[in-house]
C-alpha cells in the first residue's frame, strides 16, 4: 500500500506552454506540443489505454521534464512511475533516460543518473515497467524539491525510440508480499477469453501458454491487452452459453509474489456475436445549435437491449458519405454510450460515456442513414431520416434531437422517429423523452406479389417484420424454388432469386410461413398471394371500356379498361389522363404500379373510392376494381378520356359528351357509357350507348350490358332483333353490323314501319370501311319514341364499280307489357 502523496495520470488536458511555464500543474518541459513529436499528450498509449505523457526525442531534441514536488510530510519519500518505450520508424536507437534532483527549478541539480541501462527503452514495443526512485536524504526534509527526467537521443542509425510516461506517483511505499488474485474471467470473440487480474502481473510468466488450461486445453497464443489483463486464444470456437473451468497457475505480480493455483468456473459468451437488433440506434443529433442546453456537438447514442455484455471494437459505424471503426469498448446490458466526433467528445462526458471517433462521418442536416454494421457485415441496425422526421421543419433546423419511439422495437425504427420533447431537446444517455411502448402492429397482409423479371420475385407486406427469413419458408407452385432472399430497403418487403426462370403467362402461387412481427410474435397462418409474369400490352390489346363522368351526389366516378387479348397484360406505369385547352395531353395520373397485371378478357374500373363504388353498383360488387387518389378532370358537361402506356404514348382517347346517353333516359346521373365493340373504334360516336338499367345503369370492373358478340356472318349481323327502347324487357338498342369484303363501299341504313313509312335514316351515302357498326335506340328522325311493333332495315350497298347489294331485316320494337 501507498501514503497520501502525490500523483499525475496525466489525463487532465496538457496545456501547450513549454519552460517555465507549467503545461500540468507543478510539471515542465522544455519543447511541449500537440500530439505529434517533442513532448505531448497520447490519447490511449497509457496503461489500460489511458492517457499518458510522451517524448519522441530526435537528432535536434532532447526532452527535458521538470517535476514538482513537496516531500517533507513523507517519511521515505519515493517517487514511483510506470514507463516503456514503443517503436517509432525502422531506426535502432534507443530513448536514454537519466533523471537528477535539485532545490530550484532553474539549476544546482545533482549528478544526473540512468534509468535502468543504455538500452532500457530500445526502439520496440514494449510493456510498462515500474520504476520506484527514493528520493536522496540530502532532499528529503525540504518542503519543496524538483526531479529532472532527461530523454536523450540514443547512440545508433535511424530513429530513435519513442518514450511513455504514466501512473506518477510519490509517497511512503510499503513493500508488496500479496500475490495476485483473478479478478475475472469472460469471452473476448468467438475464441479468446478475457483473464483480468486485481493488479499488474508479470509480463513474461503470463505469457506462457503452459500457465493455463481451459478444460484441460492449453491456448494457442496470450496477449496483453494491458498490465494486469491477458487474452487466451484457443484454436477452435468456445461454444456459446456453454459453462467451462480455468485453471491458473504459477502467475507472479510485479513484486514476485506467486498466485496460488486457481480454477475459475465460468459460463461463456462471445460478445463479439451480434444479431440484428443487439444494439440499437436510439437517438442522433445530426443538426445541433450553439447557445442550447446541450453542447454544439454532432452524437449518435446506442442503448444495448440485451441481458448480454457486448464489445464494441470494429464495429463499422457508417452514414451515406462515409464509414468509422470503433474503438475497444464494452457495453452493459440496459446502458447507453455516445458516439462524437473526437475533438468534441469531452464535451459530452458529463452525459455518460463516451466514445470518441478519430474519423467521425458528418452527419447531414437531414437526407441521411447512419448504420451500425459487425466486421464480418452483420447489419446490428440501421436508422433514415430527414426533415419530416422531425415533424417540421421548425424542429429539423432548432438543435433538436431525433429520439426512437420504443428502442426494444425489433424492426426498423425510421419510420417512428420523433424530435425530443426534453427541455434540453435532446436526451444524451438517458431514457428517450418520447418513449413509449404504445405501437400498434396490424395482422399481416401481402399488399403485392410480383415478378421483377423472370429469375426474381418481390412480396410487399402490409408492415415491418423482422429481416430472418431464409428460403425454407418461402414455398411456390408448379415447380419454382426460391434460391436466395434478401429484404428491401424500406424493411416491408421480401426479394426472392428463383433457382429457375419463370414461365411467361402462367400464374403461381407464392406461400410464406412463419413471418415474424417487430414484437417477435410468429405469424402462424400461412400467408398466399398469386403472381403472375405479365406480358407487355401491343397496340389495342388494352382499351377504354366504360367512363363514368356524371355520378351520383357522393359516388365516385370510374374509367373502366378493358383485355381484350388471352394474355395477361402488365399495367405497370400505365396511366390515365386528359386533354387541356390547347389538345395536349394533361392530368396524367399513373393507375399501374409494380407487378399489377389485368388477366385475359379481364375488366378493370378505375376509381378513387372503391367501396363507395361498390355499394353504388351492387351488381358489380364481384367485379374487378383499383383505387387511385385522383382522377384526371372529367367534366359533366364533356370532355376527353385518354389512356397512356407504360411509355407515355397515348395509345387511345375517348371523346364524351351527354347527347351519346341514350334520348329516353330523362336523368342521366350515375350512367355511365359503355363501349358496344372492342374491335370498333372508340372515336365512333355510335359505338358507346348508356348502360342497361337492368344492370343498375353501369358495370364497373365486369363485362358490360350492351356488348356485342361475334359476327356469325359476313356481311350484315342485326344483335338483337327484338329490343324494348325503355330497358324493361333486354337491351335498350339494337345494334347493325357489317362486315365487307373490301374498303370503297358506300352505304345507306334506313327504317321503315310494317306499312312502309320511312321512319328514322341511320346513314345516308356513307363511306364504309370492310367492317363497322350502327345503332338504333328506336326512335324516329325527330327524336320522338317509336311505336311496338315490326319495323324493315333497309340497307343499300354499292361498290366502286357500280354494283349494287340491298338486304332487309326484321326489326321487332317490344314494350312492357
Amino acid at each position: 500500500m501507498k501514503a497520501l502523496g502525490q500523483k499525475q495520470d496525466f489525463e487532465s488536458q496538457f496545456s501547450i506552454t513549454s519552460f517555465p511555464g507549467e503545461f500540468l500543474p507543478g510539471w515542465y518541459g522544455n519543447e511541449v506540443r500537440s500530439p505529434s513529436s517533442r513532448i505531448f499528450q497520447t490519447l490511449n498509449l497509457g496503461k489500460g489505454n489511458s492517457r499518458a505523457l510522451a517524448v519522441q526525442p530526435i537528432n535536434t531534441f532532447n526532452g527535458e521534464i521538470w517535476i514538482r514536488l513537496n516531500p517533507s510530510e513523507l517519511e521515505r519519500p519515493q517517487v514511483s512511475f510506470w514507463a516503456r518505450s514503443l517503436q517509432n520508424g525502422t531506426g535502432n536507437r534507443p530513448a536514454v533516460v537519466y533523471f537528477s534532483w535539485g532545490e530550484r527549478l532553474n539549476g544546482g541539480f545533482s549528478d544526473r543518473v540512468l534509468l535502468g541501462g543504455e538500452n532500457e527503452f530500445g526502439n520496440e514495443n514494449q510493456e510498462y515497467r515500474r520504476f520506484v526512485l527514493e528520493v536522496p536524504i540530502e532532499y528529503a526534509g525540504l518542503n519543496e524539491v524538483f526531479l529532472k527526467l532527461e530523454i536523450l537521443y540514443g547512440a545508433g542509425s535511424g530513429s530513435a525510440a519513442r518514450w511513455f510516461l504514466d501512473d506518477f506517483e510519490m509517497g511512503d511505499f510499503v513493500q508488496d508480499a500479496t500475490p495476485p488474485k483473478v479478478k475475472s474471467v469472460k469471452g473476448y470473440s468467438s475464441k479468446e477469453i478475457l483473464l483480468g487480474f486485481d493488479e499488474p502481473i508479470d509480463p513474461v510468466f503470463s505469457l506462457l501458454p503452459l500457465a493455463y488450461k481451459l478444460d484441460g486445453i492449453d491456448p494457442e497464443i496470450i496477449n496483453s491487452l494491458n498490465d494486469s489483463t491477458r487474452i487466451l486464444r484457443f484454436e477452435e470456437n468456445l461454444e456459446e452459453g456453454k459453462s467451462y473451468r480455468l485453471d491458473v497457475m504459477q502467475i507472479p505480480d510485479l513484486e514476485g509474489n506467486f498466485l496460488r493455483d486457481t480454477s475459475v468456473n465460468f459460463r461463456f459468451t462471445d460478445p463479439t456475436s451480434f444479431d440484428y437488433k443487439s444494439l440499437v440506434i436510439n437517438e442522433l443529433m445530426p443538426a445541433p445549435r450553439a447557445d442550447q442546453d446541450l453542447p454544439n456537438v454532432e452524437y449518435v447514442e446506442l442503448y444495448n437491449p440485451s441481458a448480454k455484455e457486448f464489445r464494441l471494437q470494429g464495429l463499422l459505424f457508417s452514414n451515406s458519405r462515409s464509414t468509422a471503426s470503433l474503438p475497444e469498448f464494452w457495453i452493459q446490458p440496459g446502458a447507453y454510450v455516445l458516439l462524437a466526433p473526437l475533438s468534441q467528445s469531452n464535451q459530452l462526458k458529463e452525459f455518460g460515456n463516451v466514445i470518441p471517433i478519430s474519423s467521425w462521418p458528418t452527419l447531414l442536416n437531414s437526407g441521411d442513414r447512419v448504420s451500425l454494421t459487425s466486421s464480418q457485415g452483420v447489419l446490428i441496425d440501421q436508422l433514415s431520416y430527414a426533415t419530416f422526421s422531425w415533424g417540421g421543419s421548425e424542429f429539423a433546423s432548432g438543435g433538436y434531437s431525433l429520439e426512437v419511439v420504443h428502442p426494444e422495437f425489433l424492426c426498423d425504427n425510421s419510420g417512428f422517429l420523433k424530435s425530443s420533447m426534453d427541455p434540453a431537446r435532446g436526451t444524451p444517455g438517458k431514457v428517450n423523452s418520447v418513449f413509449s411502448q404504445e405501437i400498434d402492429l396490424i395482422e399481416f397482409e401481402i399488399e403485392s406479389a410480383f415478378f421483377v423479371n423472370s429469375r426474381e420475385v418481390e412480396v410487399v407486406f402490409n408492415q415491418l417484420f423482422l429481416p430472418t427469413i431464409s428460403t425454407n419458408q418461402i414455398t411456390f407452385s408448379d415447380g419454382l424454388k426460391a434460391d436466395s432472399t434478401w429484404i428491401s430497403l424500406n424493411g416491408n418487403a421480401i426479394k426472392i432469386k428463383l433457382d429457375r426462370e419463370a414461365i411467361r403467362g402462367r400464374k403461381y402461387e407464392v406461400k410464406i410461413t412463419s413471418l415474424v412481427n417487430c414484437r417477435g410474435v410468429v405469424q402462424e397462418d400461412p400467408l398466399s398471394a398469386n403472381l403472375v409474369l405479365a406480358e407487355a400490352a401491343g397496340p389495342g390489346d388494352l382499351i377504354i371500356n366504360e367512363v363514368l363522368f356524371d355520378a351520383r351526389v357522393g359516388d365516385p366516378k370510374f374509367v373502366e379498361i378493358h383485355n381484350t387479348t388471352d394474355k395477361f397484360l402488365s399495367l405497370e406505369s400505365w396511366a390515365l389522363g386528359n386533354l387541356n385547352n390547347s389538345g395536349q395531353t394533361s392530368q396524367v395520373r399513373i393507375f399501374g404500379g409494380r407487378g399489377d397485371y389485368l388477366e385475359p378478357g379481364g375488366f378493370l374500373a378505375i376509381t378513387t373510392d372503391t367501396n363507395s363504388l361498390k355499394l353504388a353498383y351492387p351488381k358489380s360488387v364481384n367485379g374487378h376494381f383499383f383505387q387511385i387518389p385522383s382522377l384526371p378532370s372529367y367534366p359533366i358537361s364533356g370532355g376527353t378520356v385518354v389512356l397512356i402506356s407504360n411509355v407515355g404514348e397515348a395509345v387511345e382517347k375517348f371523346t364524351y359528351d351527354p347527347k351519346m346517353h341514350h334520348p329516353l333516359i330523362r336523368n342521366t346521373k350515375g350512367v355511365s357509357l359503355e363501349r358496344i365493340s372492342s374491335t370498333s373504334a372508340a372515336a365512333l360516336d355510335f359505338n358507346w350507348q348508356s348502360a342497361s338499367g337492368n344492370e343498375d345503369f353501369a358495370t364497373p370492373g365486369k363485362r358490360n350490358s350492351t356488348v356485342l358478340g361475334e359476327f356469325e356472318s359476313n356481311l350484315i349481323q342485326i344483335e338483337p332483333q327484338v329490343f324494348d327502347p325503355e330497358g324493361s324487357v333486354g337491351a335498350t338498342f339494337t345494334t347493325i353490323r357489317y362486315e365487307l369484303d373490301q374498303p370503297g363501299w358506300v352505304g345507306s341504313f334506313s327504317v321503315f314501319s310494317a306499312s312502309g313509312l320511312a321512319v328514322h335514316t341511320l346513314a345516308q351515302n356513307q363511306p364504309l370501311g370492310t367492317q363497322g357498326l350502327l345503332t338504333w335506340n328506336g326512335t324516329d328522325d325527330l327524336g320522338a319514341r317509336v311505336r311496338p311493333g315490326y319495323y324493315v332495315l333497309l340497307v343499300e350497298l354499292v361498290d366502286t364499280n357500280g354494283k349494287i347489294l340491298i338486304f332487309k331485316k326484321t326489326l321487332v320494337v317490344a314494350a312492357k307489357l
